[in-house]
């Protein structure tokens, strides 16, 4: 297993596009250095909040490099490279390392709905690709129900530089199971934003927060908070947080986040098709959100 232990709230970008769905490189940067000045302790690039799924590979690359570019070293750069299949996966994860990436986050294959046997050959294919660190992402509601169970965790975690999970499942039994067969140093990273407080009582190392586009301040001081021992704080902050995370439900994802950004002052401009803007009644319900939790003033 690696020597590094990632931990903190990790942020996974969103990607600008101008009105044409353009990628914006100018407002990718911006963000990149806004996060970083609000405490962020990483970034991650070409994630689901990133729209990884509407970017050709050359895009996922670009957007790589440059938040690469703008981090230079003060935190690290977790890069989106997972894809339907193999191949293009192993492809992205050379391309990460190649650009300077700290470590690799690899969705699992999607469409197919591979067995376990299947999925550990898979990632187990991306691990000896690359000296990184392998980070699998488990989101089942979002491909097609592919799950990593702990049973399948613990084979993984049998490979040297597989040193982690970031788990969006919502399921906090089994949450809890992979972090009991997996103790620390293996990384557990929780990826529901409602749940980050429970599952640092549960073990979890940090968390990726799509929120923390948004909420940059209020991830960490829930992290912060936590660590020092305030629990109180931390309960507080993520009282604060839970409606925002549930606020996503409002529009297609990630058009909330981007629309929040809009309202906020920091553009990121639209999703990409077949994602689309949300209805007024929607917009009117997410700015009383913002202003609700303190984030924009009437």
């Amino acid at each position: 297993m690696s020597t590094w232990q990632p931990r903190g709230m990790v942020v996974p970008l969103l990607t600008p596009f101008r009105d044409d769905e353009s990628i914006d490189e100018a407002a990718l940067r911006r963000l990149a250095r806004h996060l970083i000045a609000q405490g962020v302790h990483g970034l991650f690039a070409a994630g689901s909040t990133g729209e990884f799924w509407a970017l050709s590979d050359s895009e996922k690359t670009r957007v790589t490099e440059i938040v690469i570019e703008e981090a230079a070293g003060r935190v690290p750069v977790y890069a989106g490279t997972g894809a339907p299949g193999t191949r293009q996966s192993v492809a992205l994860t050379r391309q990460a390392e190649a650009l300077g990436a700290d470590a690799v986050v690899a969705i699992t294959p999607f469409y197919t709905a591979p067995n376990a046997d299947e999925l550990y050959a898979h990632y187990a294919a991306i691990a000896e690709a690359t000296r990184l660190p392998v980070i699998p992402y488990n989101n089942p509601a979002r491909t097609g129900g592919v799950n990593v169970t702990p049973d399948l965790m613990e084979r993984l975690a049998r490979l040297p530089n597989l040193i982690g999970l970031k788990d969006s499942a919502g399921d906090m039994a089994q949450f809890r199971e992979t972090r009991r067969r997996l103790p620390p140093p293996f990384a557990l990273f929780q990826g529901r934003d409602d749940l980050f407080y429970e599952s640092l009582v549960a073990g979890a190392v940090g968390g990726v927060a799509a929120t923390g586009n948004v909420a940059p301040g209020l991830v960490v001081e829930l992290y912060e908070a936590f660590i020092a021992g305030d629990l109180p704080c931390a309960q507080r902050a993520q009282e604060r947080l839970t409606p925002l995370r549930k606020a996503l439900g409002l529009g297609t994802f990630p058009v909330v986040l981007k629309e929040a950004m809009a309202m906020l002052g920091l553009p990121v401009g639209p999703a990409r098709g077949p994602a689309q803007p949300l209805k007024e009644n929607a917009r009117r319900e997410l700015a009383a959100i913002l202003e609700r939790i303190g984030l924009v003033h009437a």
